[in-house]
């Protein structure tokens, strides 16, 4: 899948849409600071890709105890995890958001990222120590990188997925201008991500898409009523 399409490609398309304001004012701002957040939007939760899964290993002992470092600088969140045992037999491992430390000593039967020092060093604490040696494996997806130009691209997000990129931009674009077609691409960029999500449940769909929505109400009603508080003054 390529990722060539840059964020100026977007800016070139929203721009002339939104009747020509400007979106790059300082220091390409506010533009960059739009496509960043279509980005992590789209690669942040609840939100699963398959171009944006990653994998690690850590080799765990009963020497090593609960606790293991693990460099992952680009580590977002956990999907799955499991252990395989010496003779290859691989072993359930349940995800946690955090465990206590304790001294038993059992096979590890969860796991948690515990601690980031945000130098890309992650911390992972078992809910035992290992009765045996191990190799703990985990899939994760990738937190979104930091865009700092026009000239770089939406990736790892590969250009068939354009159109949702493009209607994020335009949706925070039309928030930024007060463009009354907000609501419009706001609810076009949600449905859109939703319909790529196959892991999710109709719920969670639902609940994800009436969030986002109420958000984007909110943030129209602020801006009507500090709109209609410059034109009292005025009269």
């Amino acid at each position: 899948m390529a990722v060539t399409l840059t964020i100026l490609n977007s800016m070139n398309f929203v721009t002339p849409i939104l009747k020509n304001q400007r979106l790059s004012v300082t220091n390409q701002e506010p533009g960059l600071t739009m496509a960043n957040i279509v980005l992590q939007r789209m690669l942040g939760s609840p939100f699963v890709w398959r171009f944006n899964r990653g994998n690690f290993t850590i080799d765990i002992t009963t020497a090593g105890g609960t606790d293991y470092v693990k460099a992952v600088a680009d580590l977002g969140r956990i999907e799955q995890q499991w252990l395989v045992d010496p003779s290859n037999n691989i072993k359930e491992l349940q995800g946690a958001v955090s465990l206590a430390k304790v001294s038993a000593t059992r096979r590890p039967m969860s796991v948690a990222p515990q601690f980031d020092d945000n130098e890309g060093n992650i911390t992972l604490r078992f809910n035992s120590i290992p009765d045996q040696a191990y190799t703990a494996s985990f899939d994760y997806q990738r937190k979104a990188p930091l865009i700092q130009s026009y000239g770089e691209d939406f990736g790892p997000v590969p250009d068939e997925f354009g159109y949702l990129f493009n209607k994020g931009m335009l949706s925070e674009g039309a928030l930024l201008v007060n463009d009354s077609r907000f609501p419009i691409w706001e609810k076009d960029f949600i449905a859109g991500l939703l319909a790529t999500q196959d892991g999710l449940d109709a719920q969670a769909k639902a609940i994800f898409f009436e969030q986002m929505l109420n958000t984007g109400r909110t943030a129209t009603r602020s801006q009507g009523a500090a709109q209609s508080g410059v034109q009292g003054r005025q009269q």
